[in-house]
């Protein structure tokens, strides 16, 4: 810019001042002579100077003097103006010159000797028609012939219009040009705005505007220290200072420059790229006659991020054209300094920041003309470029070599050790290529490039490749045209991971997407790869891409989930969008594949995965390897992999698979062949031996057809796959078995995991089996049972001739659910809901229950109905039987609305139940209504107490219970053992009468029964603490009470005995332990045993009448008013053998009663009975002591002594000595015979002692019986 100012400014001055002076020159050539007439010819002279610049002129007025020889013309006020626009072109204040008039004539051309001019002012507009001035004669003879040219405060203003402002720059010029012979002396100082300051000084000798006639040196200083006035008046925005040092030599036809040139920028903070720099430049210029260079030794700019440094750059100049030479070229500076100053478009700024290029331009070479400004020929040798990629550049790193263009033709030479390659549209990852040598020619026309020709080979440690290339590349995408290659790529081996890398994704997106996910680790010979066509994602129509390989996979995965293709031998394809692998053989999971076909390719707007080939195994890999399948089933996976198999499979595999377009649901068909295989289950353990024949397999449908044979349980069953043959309701079936065998109680052992005892189940019974699976599953077995004879109790049990449907519907969905029917005894149904909430309900017997599973609460199940007759001990039996086995106990029964016509315990029947309760988070409510009993049992689990709570129970309508339903060795409910409960009945029944209320304890063990606690009342008989009830069981079997009894008055208690009408008393009480051998139901009074005491108060004791029970026949045996009657001393006694206290002492054994003591009071009287009791004979012997007060029984003593001195004797006796008088007042009386008429003899008197011993023999009898005549006597 400032080149052509500058050239335009001397051109404008130097062609004016010429022509002036050449008018000048001849009008004062004249003015020698005409010197007075100068005034004259004024007119004529402006007249001139207007004809001759085209401009009108102005002069104020004209001197004219001679200076020895030399005329001098001095021109005042001079002014010279556009005549358009009026204003000055040229005006000096005064302008003198002085001709050399000898020189003039001899050359016959003016010659100057001098010029000065004062006061100058040239208002220069650069786009003014004043360029275009003719100047009349050459300047060179300006130059070379003036002596001396003085402009003295020349002002030069420059003008500028940009936009709609016009600029001004104003210099002041002080010029002094002299030559003295054939030296030339120069001398210029010049400032103007922007403090800009100019010296040149320089000398020489000849000519200096032909360079081959001159020698001399030129130096000078350009500075400026504010140089925003020069940048504003060329549209430019920026400050700071400058400084040019130059010295130039001439000689010899050539001239050379030395330059410098240091200053520093600043530029708006609005232009972000580059707010402020420092530059330094130093260089030579040489100048010959044809040709120019500049050579800049060094360039440095220093940016805000820090300096940047150009070394050896040159540029040519001859007078047709141009040459630029660089060396060592930094890539990354100059990109830098490019970005940063602003001088890079803004279309193409943040492409080329994001490339980030770096490298060396080791040489580059442009050459051009200046005629046309067009670029000849390029030479660029460039090394290590890079360009990073993910940017609209291509990715490039390790790139060399070199560049030429001459003309439109062109050659690229790469000569890379280690060349990465990213095309990001194309490849994803960087392109690995190692040593690449290549040479690719090309030609340039107007609006792109034509690959001709290009040959590449690439080395690197895995891999060697050949390409050829052709194609055209537009300049620009505005031409509507897309960049088109060919390329042709062959290999003889590599790993499939460069094969797979050298993939474009243009092919398809999904097809590539598949390869790059599927196809794995490998090697692949042989490989071709063509690219036609366009490049670009929509080019697709015009594009066409082939390869071919041959490959040998570690690992293939068809779709994500399926299992591997290992070891895959085959030829893979790409034919643009469709991707085909021809497989010769493979491994998938064990099984052998071969004539194997994978293609992915388009079916219409669909892109599909296909799959063919021929399976060859063993079955337990076959089975593992369907299992690890994602889109078979949870369910059906967990199953196959329950499953033990052995044997071999052989399948024709056909899958289809969309990977884009449509849901990813695959189609298969598999045709399967299985031969000598064992296929077993192990819940329920079923075992298939033997198992051959075909079937069809198809997904998402399931095994839709085939035919299996198999061997189970020694027999020969076919098994019918055919999935439309049954219905079990299944909104959508996918596969179904259907098959017949029997099955007996060793089958259902094994079945069922249980041990069905012996005699349970006997026989065996065909069973139709039909298991359908899909949108759930659903299993329906039937079954007439005939042949099979099944043990349970009544009214399971059946004959195995007779005839008993069964049916079992199973269907397993979101929910689940259970429908079972046994004859007419039994309908269960069981439903789980998605949330695991099951319901249960079962009816037992012929009446159907009307609740339905809606009634029923979750986690609940309900049993109602009604059965004839329910055995305890058959059913207990049963359940011992399976306990034997190893099965647990049968579950707990919660129902409600239960009946029952008979229950039974063995052979006692216990009439009719009815029943409602519950079992729910471990506590038990049961509550039972029968013909004898209402109860309410409540337990809270196996460590709790079980509570009974008996509402009533009669005595009256209790059943003889067998005895042998409590024997321990029965196995029945009786004999096992119990949680600790505790009984209460409020009420018991007896001859219609209310006993009363009575509580305890009770442990029952499978050894014993103990009650114990008791607390209440029976009959008025109060239990104290100390009664305690215990039945030891088993072998020796024993029954013990400990008894603590308490009696009320003689009207209360006993009242169901009648126990007044034979003795009276106002209260008792009874302790003993007495035991027994057997159960309690043994009870036999003759083989009870123990010890018991009995206490009475305030009573009598009555006569026994003829009609009192065996009870009262009992205690008659201790009414001792029947024997002081017969006595003969009832006399002596009040009637009904009133007491105020009786006690008794009673040890029982063998049948026999040993009546330790049995004694009375009354008053001062005593009875006193001792001696044996038969209960077998009913018969007693035994002794009646009758002690009486003295001087009360005087009459009786005195019969006994036979006088009244005897009976004052004893009266008187009996009061000194009372106690030895007793004996004087008692009487021994001997009791024996049947109790309901024992014979009464008196023995002896005067003894207070009964006989330690009654059963000595007839010897002691009779001498005991002699010693009482003695006595008597």
């Amino acid at each position: 810019m400032f080149e052509r100012a500058y050239r335009a400014l001397g051109s404008l001055i130097w062609r004016t001042a010429i022509t002036l002076l050449v008018l000048i020159a001849v009008v004062v050539s004249l003015a020698t002579a005409l010197v007075p007439l100068l005034p004259a010819v004024k007119t004529s002279l402006v007249a001139e100077i207007e004809s001759r610049t085209g401009f009108a002129a102005q002069v104020d007025g004209i001197t004219a003097e001679m200076e020895g020889f030399r005329p001098k013309l001095a021109l005042e006020d001079l002014n010279i103006r556009n005549r358009k626009t009026a204003t000055s072109v040229f005006s000096a204040g005064r302008l003198q010159v002085t001709l050399n008039p000898w020189r003039s004539l001899l050359q016959r051309q003016l010659i100057l000797a001098e010029m000065r001019a004062s006061d100058v002012a040239i208002p220069a507009r650069l786009t003014n028609e004043a360029t275009g001035i003719v100047v009349p004669i050459d300047p060179s003879v300006f130059a070379t012939e003036i002596e001396r040219l003085a402009l003295e405060s020349m002002r030069v203003s420059l003008l500028r219009e940009l936009s709609d402002t016009e600029r001004t720059l104003d210099l002041v010029v002080d010029l002094d040009l002299r030559r003295e012979g054939s030296d030339r002396k120069l001398q210029l100082l010049a400032t103007g705005d922007g403090g800009l300051a100019v010296s040149i000084v320089g000398s020489g000798v000849g000519n200096p505007l032909d360079l081959s006639r001159f020698a001399g040196s030129l130096r000078g200083r350009v500075s400026s220290d504010d140089m925003g006035s020069i940048s504003e008046f060329f549209g430019a925005d920026m400050s700071g200072t400058s400084d040019l040092l130059f010295w130039t030599e001439a000689s010899a036809g050539q001239a050379s420059t030395v330059f410098e040139v240091t200053g520093d920028a600043l530029f708006p903070a609005s232009d972000a790229g580059l707010p402020s720099i420092a530059f330094s430049v130093n260089g030579t210029a040489t100048l010959e006659s044809n040709q120019s260079w500049v050579n800049i030794a060094q360039a440095s700019v220093t940016l805000e991020q820090g300096p940047v440094q150009f070394n050896d750059i040159n540029v040519g100049l001859t007078t047709t054209s141009w040459e630029l030479l660089v060396n060592d070229l930094n890539l990354a500076s100059s990109a830098q300094l490019l970005l940063e100053a602003g001088l890079i478009p803004d279309s193409a700024r943040e492409p080329l920041a994001a490339a980030s290029i770096s490298g060396t331009i080791n040489a580059l070479s442009l050459s051009g003309s200046l005629f046309d400004e067009s670029i000849q020929r390029v030479a660029i040798d460039f090394d290590d470029i890079f360009v990073k990629e993910d940017t609209p550049f291509p990715g490039i790193s390790g790139l060399s070599g070199s560049l030429t263009l001459s003309g439109n033709a062109g050659q690229l030479q790469v000569n890379s050790s280690d060349l990465t390659l990213g095309i990001p549209t194309q490849f994803p990852d960087p392109m690995q290529l190692g040593n690449v040598n290549a040479v690719i020619d090309f030609d340039l026309t107007d609006d792109q490039i034509v690959i001709r020709n290009g040959r590449a080979t690439a080395r690197a440690d895995d891999f060697e490749a050949m390409a050829l290339l052709t194609g055209e590349i537009p300049f620009s995408q505005a031409s509507g045209r897309s960049p088109r290659l060919n390329v042709v790529l062959g290999s003889g081996r590599a790993p499939a991971s460069r094969a797979l890398a050298f993939t474009p994704m243009t092919i398809d997106p999904d097809a590539y997407g598949w390869m790059q996910t599927s196809l794995g680790t490998g090697e692949a010979t042989q490989i071709g790869f063509i690219l036609r066509g366009g490049v670009r994602k929509v080019d697709f129509p015009l594009r066409s891409i082939q390869l071919s390989a041959l490959a040998n996979l570690d690992a293939v995965t068809m779709m994500p989930g399926l299992p591997l293709a290992e070891s895959l031998i085959g030829h893979v394809g790409i034919d643009n969008g469709l991707v085909t692998f021809d497989v010769d053989s493979a491994v998938v999971g064990g099984l052998d594949i071969r004539d194997g076909l994978v293609q992915v390719g388009k079916r219409g707007t669909i892109r599909m995965l296909t799959a063919q080939a021929t399976i060859d195994g063993t079955l337990p890999v076959a089975v593992e390897q369907v299992a690890g399948i994602p889109y078979v089933p949870e369910r059906v996976a967990r199953e196959l992999r329950d499953l033990t198999v052995d044997g071999r499979v052989r399948g024709y595999f056909d899958l289809s698979i969309p990977i884009k377009g449509a849901p990813k649901i695959p189609t298969i068909s598999t045709r399967v062949e299985v031969s000598e295989a064992t296929v077993s289950v192990p819940t329920p353990p079923i075992t298939l031996e033997r198992v051959k024949g075909e079937f069809v397999y198809e997904y998402p449908r399931g095994i839709a057809d085939g035919s299996l044979a198999a061997r189970f349980e020694n027999q020969d069953i076919l098994l019918d796959l055919n999935l439309d043959s049954t219905d079990l309701g299944l909104s959508q079936k996918g596969f179904s078995i259907a098959t017949s065998a029997r099955l007996g109680g060793a089958d259902v052992n094994r079945l069922l995991g249980i041990t069905v005892p012996d005699g349970l189940l006997d026989g065996s019974s065909a069973f139709d089996m039909v298991f359908q699976a899909g949108e759930g599953v659903a299993l329906n077995i039937t079954s007439n049972l005939d042949g099979l004879a099944v043990g349970l109790p009544l009214p399971f049990n059946k004959a195995p001739e007779q005839s008993e449907s069964l049916e079992i519907d199973l269907r397993i969905s979101d929910a689940l659910s259970i429908d079972a029917t046994y004859s007419n005894n039994l309908s269960l149904s069981i439903a789980q809901d998605a949330e695991n909430a099951w319901r249960a309900l079962a009816s037992i017997g012929e009446v159907r229950s009307e609740l339905t599973l809606d009634d029923v609460d979750a986690n609940t199940t309900v049993i109602s109905g009604r059965l004839e007759e329910l055995d305890i001990i058959a059913w207990a039996d049963t359940q011992a039987r399976f306990r034997s086995g190893g099965n647990p106990n049968l579950p707990a029964i919660v129902w409600r609305d239960f009946s029952l016509d008979r229950l039974a315990l063995g052979e006692t029947d216990f009439g009719a139940f009815s029943s409602t309760g519950q079992y729910q988070g471990g506590l038990t409510s049961l509550g039972l209504v029968g013909d004898f009993i209402k109860a309410q049992i409540d337990f809270d689990g196996p460590e709790a107490q079980l509570n009974i709570q008996i509402d009533s129970l009669s005595l009256d309508s209790l059943p003889t219970i067998n005895a042998a339903a409590l024997d321990i060795e029965s196995n029945n409910p009786a004999a096992a053992s119990w949680p600790a409960m505790q009984i209460a009945v409020d009420s018991l029944m007896f001859k219609g009468q209310d006993l009363g209320s009575l509580s305890f304890g009770a442990l029952i063990s499978e050894s014993s029964v103990d009650l114990d606690q008791f607390d209440g009342s029976l009959d008025g008989v109060t239990f104290g603490p100390e009664s305690q009830f215990s039945w030891s069981r088993g072998d020796g079997s024993t029954t013990r009470a400990s008894l603590d009894l308490t009696l009320p008055s003689a009207g209360e208690a006993l009242t169901i005995l009648d126990a007044k009408s034979v003795v009276d008393f106002s209260s008792g009480r009874v302790v003993g332990n007495i035991e027994w051998p057997g159960a309690p139901t043994h009870f036999q009074v003759n083989q009870v045993t123990g010890d018991l005491e009995l206490q009475l108060t305030s009573g009598s004791f009555l006569p026994v009448p003829s009609q009192a029970t065996d009870p009262l026949r009992f205690i008659g045996v201790f009414n001792l008013a029947g024997l002081v009657q017969r006595a003969n001393v009832n006399q002596l006694f009040d009637p009904g053998l009133t007491f105020d206290r009786a006690s008794g002492d009673f040890s029982l054994g063998g049948g026999e009663v040993t009546i330790n003591e049995f004694a009375i009071r009354n008053g001062g009287g005593r009875l006193t009975l001792g001696g044996l009791y038969s209960m077998d004979s009913e018969s007693i012997d035994a002794e009646l002591v009758v002690t009486l007060p003295l001087v009360d029984n005087i009459p009786w003593v005195a019969a006994l002594a036979g006088g009244l001195p005897i009976a004052a004797g004893a009266y008187l006796a009996s009061k000194v000595f009372e106690d030895q008088m007793k004996s004087l007042s008692s009487g021994v009386y001997s009791v024996s015979g049947p109790v309901s008429s024992p014979e009464v003899k008196f023995v002896r008197v005067f003894d207070a002692k009964l006989s330690s011993i009654r059963d000595n023999g007839a010897a002691e009898d009779q001498s005991s019986a002699d010693a009482s005549e003695s006595e008597r006597k």
